[in-house]
């Protein structure tokens, strides 16, 4: 897998030299290779009676995307540039507020990644799919290979401009294509622990990724903003992003 990560960084490499319209790594959700029973495995919601006041599914801040529910066509919504990085408007704040509470902790950070067009997207894809080709993969062969590290275009996160990929610095030095084991940086390790103190989840946890909850592998780097109310039900609820929003259907939210 490391070796693909690094044909996906080569190929962003790629995309932005050739006049992208953004600076951001591919990493953040990587593509997953699960079927769609994935849904079925989610955690039980039915036993969540506590669920937040006044939060519906249908939040600004709860737009879920991913593979099972991609988007057709670009959101709409204001941008801003917070640390080099695009993101929605309405969550520079948080962005700078988490930042800047790694930093009063003594940790320093990387806004590696922010906002993502699904053009730019289509772009990273069929360069990957272009380097396979040409390492000799037929065109199905280099389909399917692109398929299980690279999100398709419409169902990433970063489409919604509410999912960041932040680092330590130490971790991001360390590993500069983004790798799960930065975890093991303290720095990393303040970002997880304190992200919901900020309305961030990680939104690809190693447990859930086992029981291909979320459709995606383990990244230690991606937070998702879903706010502080919902971020600490989450976490203390230990739901992801689908299982939460599957809850608040269920209870007709």
């Amino acid at each position: 897998m490391k070796h693909k990560k690094s044909i996906v960084a080569l190929a962003v490499l790629v995309v932005l030299a050739a006049g992208s319209v953004a600076a951001y790594t591919l990493n953040g959700d990587h593509g997953n290779q699960t079927s769609s029973k994935s849904e079925k495995s989610q955690s039980s919601s039915s036993s969540l009676k506590d669920l937040p006041k006044g939060v519906k599914s249908t939040d600004w801040d709860l737009t879920l995307v991913n593979k099972w529910h991609p988007l057709s066509s670009e959101m709409n919504f204001d941008k801003v540039s917070v640390s080099g990085k695009v993101v929605d408007a309405r969550i520079k704040q948080a962005v700078l507020d988490f930042q800047n509470g790694a930093r009063a902790a003594g940790y320093q950070t990387v806004l590696v990644s922010g906002y993502r067009s699904i053009q730019y997207q289509q772009e990273v894809f069929d360069n990957v799919k272009k380097n396979d080709m040409a390492e000799g993969m037929t065109d199905a062969q280099a389909e399917k290979a692109t398929k299980a590290v690279v999100q398709e275009p419409g169902s990433s996160e970063h489409h919604t401009g509410l999912a960041i990929d932040i680092a330590g610095s130490d971790a991001f030095e360390k590993y500069p294509s983004l790798e799960a084991n930065m975890d093991t940086f303290d720095s990393q390790k303040w970002l997880i622990d304190h992200a919901a103190d900020y309305g961030f989840v990680l939104r690809y946890p190693e447990a859930k990724s086992k029981i291909k909850e979320t459709g995606i592998d383990y990244e230690s780097w991606h937070f998702r903003y879903v706010g502080v109310k919902n971020a600490k039900y989450m976490v203390k609820h230990n739901l992801t992003l689908e299982a939460y929003v599957k809850a608040l259907k269920e209870a007709g939210r």
